[in-house]
């Protein structure tokens, strides 16, 4: 229900069954007919050139931000297990409950410890001018021959979580100074790690406006949707979806009747998402030139641009 963006309380019965017309069929083993969606998504950034490169490709407003404030902040790598132990307290704990409540996958703080202080983890204090605003608990993996550093976990304190504003400053911040601290160490690529696979929306765009590609690792779960027989147009209208095929990210969107050029540029102009296979254009009828062109620009500043494919449906 958090994928599709579905409040439970008013639109069970919507998703509950497909031998209805207009409904939507869910389940957790493969059906014929039915995409194949993922959980989550994890970000990755190729880390094959310098920091100012990898910015230039972010909007003005955010390499501003970051600019414009990133002299203020510094990082101090923690070992010490009672200051390894309230930053798990403090910063690490509440923040991840504060974010996902009681379904919080929060780390062990033996594991913790154990990160902190082994030689492929480390855990950054992060400190705005004197003042200790957050962490940043990180290790290295390796993957075909390529060397990784995963962003674990971030942790902030009560007063910079509970104001949104400053949150959203000390956390970009805190992205980027683990970005650049990567680079320095000489890693391949950055993970930003798993985020809900919900276009448009959280965490997933957050990361998509610092440029990541999108990735899939074998470990990750799914579910399977089959899209109602009428109505699928409108559906992913609602509900874009990421799915899998053949080991390949796609991306579904809906373009229902009715929507103006305008109204469609609007709904999907951050859909631009790196990684991407083929995109997906579920529609009543065929959208005329200029509106595949609109959907193929938010990918003309990408290496490899995906395919995009229209299903005409009921």
């Amino acid at each position: 229900m958090a994928l599709l963006g579905i409040n439970l309380n008013k639109s069970t019965a919507n998703i509950s069954s497909n031998k209805y017309t207009g409904s939507a069929f869910v389940c957790e083993f493969p059906i014929p007919n039915a995409l194949c969606i993922p959980f989550g998504l994890t970000t990755i950034v190729k880390l094959n050139r310098p920091i100012d490169d990898i910015m230039a490709t972010y909007s003005r407003s955010l390499r501003r931000s970051i600019t414009g404030q990133c002299a203020e902040y510094r990082y101090e790598v923690i070992q010490d297990i009672a200051k390894i132990d309230t930053v798990e307290r403090d910063m690490l704990r509440p923040y991840a409950t504060v974010r996902h409540d009681l379904g919080a996958a929060q780390l062990d703080p033996d594991l913790v410890r154990k990160l902190a202080k082994s030689e492929y983890g480390r855990l950054d204090l992060l400190y705005q001018g004197e003042e200790a605003v957050g962490c940043h608990l990180g290790n290295f993996y390796m993957r075909k021959g390529s060397r990784y550093w995963h962003v674990n976990r971030f942790g902030y304190p009560y007063n910079v979580f509970s104001d949104y504003k400053r949150w959203g400053d000390v956390n970009s911040i805190n992205l980027h100074l683990a970005l650049e601290a990567a680079i320095k160490n000489g890693y391949d690529y950055c993970d930003y790690g798993v985020s809900l696979a919900r276009p448009g929306a959280g965490l997933i765009e957050w990361k998509r406006r610092r440029k990541g590609f999108l990735a899939l690792y074998d470990n990750f779960n799914y579910f399977y949707l089959k899209l109602p027989k009428t109505g699928a147009a409108q559906f992913l209208w609602d509900a874009p979806v990421f799915a899998v095929e053949s080991g390949e990210i796609t991306l579904h969107l809906g373009i229902p009747e009715g929507k103006t050029d305008e109204e469609i540029g609007a709904r999907y102009h951050e859909m631009g998402y790196c990684g991407v296979y083929k995109v997906y254009l579920k529609c009543i009828r065929h959208p005329g030139s200029h509106l595949i062109e609109k959907i193929q620009g938010l990918y003309a500043d990408q290496e490899s641009q995906p395919v995009i494919i229209i299903n005409l449906v009921k």
